[in-house]
């Protein structure tokens, strides 16, 4: 992963929500509304000054009406039946955003119901990371590659080792940080809530 990880700064995920955006015809404070998040950080993202946090790619989706696959890809696939869907290895997209370098998996299938993604957590100390962060659905994570920590709103934090696996409820606050001296790798399925639709308005973030 570390080789293609300088595709993250190239992923133009500014210019995919500026496109989104226009093309449903909305303004920034409508999209803004509709997602929780402030006018001035929605700005920032378009113009590549500001990397959303993996909660904030969902709220922008939601506040967009888009499925979460579409800011990554414009090569959609929805078929009723009989979906398939191959990631060479490497081959995903790619964000990085304040604590994690993200490769989606499978981003040229929309209306998916769960979010398969490589990371890279960057943060190794909860400072870095910053505020725990909390959305609807809930998340599964399997260690790569060496140690992490996980910190979570109701429970002690916990270290995993390589092989192990956690699964854990993501309305509950949360952050996952490197352990060890490098920087840790995860294989991290994320499960939407299917009955969050996109004309609710979740709560006012930064």
């Amino acid at each position: 992963m570390d080789v293609k990880a300088d595709k993250a700064d190239g992923i133009e995920l500014g210019v995919r929500v500026r496109g989104l955006r226009t093309r449903a015809g909305l303004t920034i404070k409508q999209v803004a509304e509709r997602a929780g998040i402030s006018p001035s950080a929605i700005s920032k993202i378009e113009n590549s000054l500001l990397s959303p946090t993996y909660d904030n790619i969902i709220r922008l989706a939601q506040g967009l009406g888009v499925d979460i696959s579409e800011l990554f890809s414009s090569a959609r696939k929805q078929a009723p039946h009989g979906r398939r869907s191959l990631t060479r290895a490497g081959g995903g997209d790619y964000i990085r955003t304040r604590a994690y370098t993200l490769e989606m998996l499978c981003s040229d299938l929309t209306a998916k119901r769960m979010q398969p993604m490589k990371a890279r957590l960057r943060a190794h100390e909860a400072h870095e990371f910053g505020s725990l962060v909390a959305h609807a659905g809930e998340e599964i994570v399997l260690v790569l590659k060496g140690r992490v920590t996980l910190l979570t709103e109701f429970y002690a934090p916990v270290t995993l080792e390589e092989g192990d696996s956690v699964y854990f409820d993501s309305t509950m606050g949360h952050a996952l940080l490197s352990a060890g001296a490098e920087d840790a790798e995860i294989f991290w399925v994320c499960a939407a809530d299917q009955s969050l639709r996109f004309d609710e308005t979740p709560p006012e973030t930064p």
